[in-house]
Formats: C-alpha cells, structure tokens, sequence
C-alpha cells in the first residue's frame, strides 16, 4: 500500500464491482502516473489487468475504493488491526489538498468498519512527510526485488532426501487443502508492522483467492514441499496475468521444524523454472522481504533478484484520539 500527498473537487466513492471499465480505468490512470516512484524496473500493469484486480476482490474482505480529480484511494479490511489503504496523487496534482480529501474519506468508512489500526506505505519524501502530517508512524521497511527470468541460471533444484516438489495451477486439490492451510502458518513469525494483527489463513480465504485470481484472469502458481507423509513442508507461491510481461511472488514459506533444510530455494528456483518454461514472454519476477528477514532476502539475491526500492510501512492508530 502506498501514501503520496496532493484543492480538488469531489471525492467519488466507487463500488469496483458494478462500475463500468471507463469509471475503474480512472484507477489505472493514476497507477500509471505513479509507477515510476512505487515499482521502478518493473513493467506496469495493464489496464484490463488493473480493471479486474479492482473488481474481483475476494469476498473474505471489505474493499472500498474512491476517485478524485488526479487521486485515487483504496482500503482493504482483513480485520480491526489488518485494514490497509492505498492512496495515491499523480504528481501534477499534488500540494492541492487532494490528498487530504481522500483520506478524510478513507478514515470516515473506517472508523464505521471498526478498523483500529490502519496501515499504508510509502517510497517517497513526499509520501514520508505525507504520513508524518496525519500522524502516520513507521513501522517495518520492506526491500522490494526483480529478477531477470530470461538470463538467470536456476539449476536443477537440490531437493533433500525424503521429499518431493509439486506444483499446482489455479487451485489446491481437495486432499491438500487442508494441509496447505497448515503449511500457511509458517508465515505468522514473518514480520509485521507494529499493532496488526493479520487474521491466518482458513479453508475459505485459500478458496476465495483462487475465485479472486481465476476472475482476474490471473494463474496462481504453487509449488511445494511434500514430505513422506503427504504433509507440506514448505511452499511458494507465483502469480501470471494473462498478456504480462510479469511475474510476481507472493508469500514463500517453511514450516518450522524443516527450516535449514534447503527446502525455501527447493521450491523458489523449481518454482521459477516451471514459470520460464510454461511463460516464455514472462520478463522480469518481482518480490518484497521485511527489511530484517536477512535469511530470505540472501536466499533471494543468491537467485539473481536485486533489490530496486524500500517501502516503508506505516501505521496509524486509530484508537489514538
């Protein structure tokens, strides 16, 4: 989620899934104007893939979007102390209170929705000292990464005695879904901003993840860990948007009691093999690791990615009159 600061107009609120493409290409327009500052050397979205991404959000969270002249706004709300918000002004409209207008907004339907803590992010000076005015505090830095998929060497994985690699497309089978559910957990040690408390995944977040994704025409990739038991033991997760250039990486993960195994660059580099092979117009792979998960983030550049940027999260708790 990302702050930047921007005397505007009218504020829109918008219902992303009965809007019209016109009225959530608006979303895109403002993204574009910004990329350069949030995801540098990375490939922008499309408008058709940011059109599905706002309208087909799982339904396990509250997604609430607004426009303004030149700015835009989303707050996703997992729980009390998970609701995140994206605010963005392009930078020409910037310094004229829009973004101001749209984050009245924003802390309005929150505090309505009995959010607690509301967390965002920023790249920038100007999103920095944003945050700092409405009483933002930071929180966890957050190192995001691309990896050149053509020209990187992902050998044959070194899979450890005892163990397996699956992946699977668009959707956990039945008879893992269980397992997977578990495998999750691992990540409830990964850092986390200050004062959240991100709900852990169940049954049906995994389901409506898999409904989101597939509406998106997006292909969620997931590559596991499997020991002789049939249990999971470490997975890693790949997202594809039809007609993209790019690849991303969701959450990777071990479980507790395998870790310093080898199974985390197991599953990465099978993971980034099968993408090269089955999508060969796939450029570039991105990533993010918490600032102070050096493990991950070493495991990661040994692969080839290189980090391009630092996103800070910020908090603000609204509890705090």
């Amino acid at each position: 989620m990302e702050l930047a600061g921007g005397k505007a107009g009218d504020v829109e609120e918008i219902d992303a899934r009965a809007a019209s493409d016109g009225v959530l290409g608006r979303f895109h327009a403002v993204e574009l104007a910004c990329h350069h500052e949030l995801h540098p050397e990375e490939p922008a979205r499309s408008r058709e893939e940011a059109i599905a991404f706002y309208r087909h959000q799982p339904a396990t969270h509250a997604s609430c979007h607004w426009l303004a002249e030149g700015g835009a706004a989303s707050l996703y709300v997992h729980g009390p102390r998970a609701a995140f918000l994206r605010l963005l002004v392009e930078p020409r409209h910037r310094r004229r209170g829009i973004g101001s207008l749209l984050l009245a907004e924003v802390l309005g339907r929150a505090r309505e929705l009995d959010v607690e803590a509301l967390v965002s992010s920023y790249t920038t000076a100007a999103g920095a000292a944003f945050a700092t005015r409405f009483r933002f505090v930071a929180e966890a830095r957050v190192v995001q990464s691309v990896l050149d998929l053509r020209a990187a060497e992902l050998p044959q994985p070194n899979v450890p005695a005892g163990f397996r690699l699956l992946t699977w497309l668009g959707r956990v089978p039945d008879e893992y879904l269980t397992g997977f559910v578990e495998a999750r957990a691992a990540m409830d040690d990964a850092p986390q901003p200050e004062g959240t408390d991100l709900p852990g995944w169940t049954a049906e977040h995994v389901r409506a993840s898999e409904e989101s994704l597939a509406q998106r025409q997006r292909e969620m990739r997931l590559t596991v860990a499997i020991d002789e038991s049939a249990s999971i033991r470490a997975f890693t997760e790949l997202r594809v948007s039809r007609g993209s250039t790019l690849g991303f990486t969701d959450d990777t993960g071990t479980v507790a009691t395998h870790r310093q195994k080898g199974l985390a660059r197991a599953v990465k580099i099978e993971s980034l093999r099968r993408l090269r092979d089955d999508h060969p117009e796939i450029e570039v792979v991105s990533t993010s690791n918490d600032e102070e998960n050096a493990v991950m983030r070493h495991l990661n550049e040994s692969i080839g990615f290189r980090p391009t940027a630092v996103v800070t999260s910020a908090v603000l708790d609204l509890a705090d009159p």
